[in-house]
């Protein structure tokens, strides 16, 4: 099994093998820890300080004082929480610097990555958004959907397939899945939105695509979504 690793999220080495150790072994004292992983008793109890600080462990009152994991669900919650504020000071930071540069093509690899890329640009986007995409993408991305009604945002929303059924908000319509299949191949995912799109295919059970904002990417999406919704 591979061994966890949370450097890449702020996490030091350390920490990562003391956590991944307390959910093995379950609640221990600092010493009984530093015994089993074999590290030195001095440096299991910065890493444990450290994962109680960042609410990836917590510490009994006892004495010596027990440390218990939190689940992974709630410290994988943490770290997404902590990554999405850091992401929006560094979007708010850039925006202040305008919008000059070149235009980029970012590759895509897998559901969390689109979901990501799609609930950003649509959640930022001053002007119209189109969204092409399947009732459960479309459901997952519901909480940006009713922000942008709430705002009274121009968006559509187009659901290749059948018409959901008790969906909260409007639909605009729906795009037969064997269109999608000759257009692309596959079933498709598309979003339009001033400045950027984002296209994307599902392809046995691998997904792939490109978030872009080269304005000839978004003219060639546009006028593919133009002709299927037709």
């Amino acid at each position: 099994m591979e061994s966890l690793d949370f450097t890449p999220f702020g996490f030091t080495p350390t920490e990562s093998l003391v956590y991944e150790a307390l959910l093995e072994r379950g609640p221990s004292s600092g010493y009984r820890l530093s015994k089993a992983i074999s590290i030195a008793r001095a440096n299991t109890y910065q890493a444990l300080n450290g994962l109680v600080a960042k609410g990836a462990a917590v510490a009994g009152e006892e004495t010596p004082r027990v440390f218990r994991a939190v689940a992974p669900d709630a410290l994988l919650a943490l770290v997404a929480r902590g990554q999405a504020r850091q992401l929006d000071r560094l979007e708010r930071q850039l925006r202040d610097r305008g919008s000059a540069g070149e235009p980029a093509i970012v590759p895509i690899r897998g559901e969390r990555e689109l979901q990501e890329l799609v609930l950003r640009t649509a959640a930022r986007a001053a002007g119209p958004v189109s969204f092409l995409g399947t009732e459960r993408q479309i459901s997952q991305l519901l909480p940006v959907w009713r922000k942008r009604a709430a705002d009274g945002a121009d968006t559509e929303l187009w659901v290749a397939g059948a018409r959901p059924k008790g969906f909260p908000l409007t639909i605009k319509g729906t795009v037969d899945a064997d269109a999608l299949e000759r257009h692309f191949g596959a079933p498709a995912t598309i979003l339009l939105a001033p400045g950027a799109t984002v296209l994307a295919t599902a392809r046995e059970g691998s997904l792939s695509g490109y978030w872009s904002s080269d304005p000839i990417l978004r003219g060639a999406a546009s006028a593919c979504l133009a002709a299927l919704t037709a």
